[in-house]
């Protein structure tokens, strides 16, 4: 582990960041955290004696600028968007997304003394449809929305910046994190959105037959394989990040069902078309090379979730 050193996470305070922010504290390393100015921080509550938190705007390079000295190692959790909507406004997703993380790979070069910069990405919509299943990360990306176009182009930028600068960069592809702190009443995430409505005894649309097969992987297993791969001094690394195994809608909704006691109540609607029916993530680089495999399994996972959203101290209703 990268004992020692300062790590800057943009978008550290979100779902994904303040997990990785945790597990790089128990490595020993300095963390700081760049998020949105009066950003909701109960995500790192629990740590914030322990970090530096800075409040600015990503798509400032000024700020941006300050935030890179005495830093490290840069992981860029940044998305102003989601599968769902990124549609809705392609220019939006660009200009917020896209160009500033250019900005970033441009001002780590300039800082100099960058020693990586990892992306996190999307392996449930950078490959599109799948040739072959589970997915390797040698697998051609051919993404089917703005989000999972504007995800592979950002990957494409930090292999340029590696190749042209010598910045050294990894890139690791989630498939479908969940856990603790995710929000339950977002548009993102079916885990914390579905188990919620199953104990609020709240109706469930399904887009399409639920038979559409997604890889679920529990959030700290995620984030250590994010903070082994930064600590390696493997550039240029692609990781895929999943468990290896996929699940249909209707059984996650089972066993979710099954985890709450309780039935669902689903309703069936028609598909929409940005939907891949199959995506699971070939992990074994990942494993091989990070000397890592998932620890939670989607029962013990799903298990811990409800546990957590039954005795949280937040409203779990709508």
């Amino acid at each position: 582990m990268s004992s020692g050193k300062t790590y800057l996470l943009f978008g550290g305070g979100g779902f994904i960041g303040s997990h990785l922010a945790e597990c790089l504290l128990e490595d020993g390393c300095c963390v700081k955290i760049f998020d949105k100015i009066n950003f909701k921080r109960s995500n790192i509550s629990h740590i914030e004696h322990q970090i530096e938190v800075i409040e600015g705007d990503f798509n400032n390079r000024v700020e941006v600028r300050q935030a890179l000295k005495a830093v490290d190692i840069v992981v860029h959790l940044v998305s102003s968007t989601i599968p769902s909507v990124s549609m809705d406004n392609i220019q939006y997703d660009i200009e917020t997304n896209l160009v500033a993380s250019v900005n970033l790979l441009q001002e780590c070069v300039k800082n100099g003394t960058i020693n990586k910069v990892a992306f996190i990405s999307s392996g449930g919509t950078v490959y599109g449809e799948p040739q072959s299943i589970p997915i390797p990360v040698g697998h051609p990306l051919n993404p089917i929305s703005s989000y999972g176009i504007i995800k592979s182009a950002i990957e494409y930028y930090f292999l340029l910046f590696q190749r042209t600068y010598g910045l050294s960069c990894n890139i690791l592809r989630f498939s479908n994190p969940y856990g603790e702190r995710q929000n339950p009443n977002g548009q993102q995430g079916v885990v914390p959105i579905f188990l919620r409505k199953i104990l609020n005894d709240e109706k469930i649309s399904i887009w399409g037959d639920g038979e559409i097969i997604r890889d679920y992987i529990y959030i700290k297993d995620a984030v250590r394989a994010v903070a082994n791969a930064v600590s390696t001094d493997d550039s240029s690394a692609i990781y895929n990040i999943g468990s290896g195994t996929g699940l249909s809608l209707n059984e996650l909704l089972q066993a979710m069902q099954d985890v709450c006691h309780k039935t669902a109540q689903i309703e069936y609607i028609e598909r929409r078309a940005f939907d891949v029916p199959r995506n699971i993530l070939d992990i074994s680089v990942t494993r091989e090379k990070l000397n890592w495999a998932p620890q939670i399994n989607i029962n013990e996972g799903l298990e811990l979730m409800r546990n957590y959203l039954s005795e949280s101290s937040q409203d779990i209703s709508a």
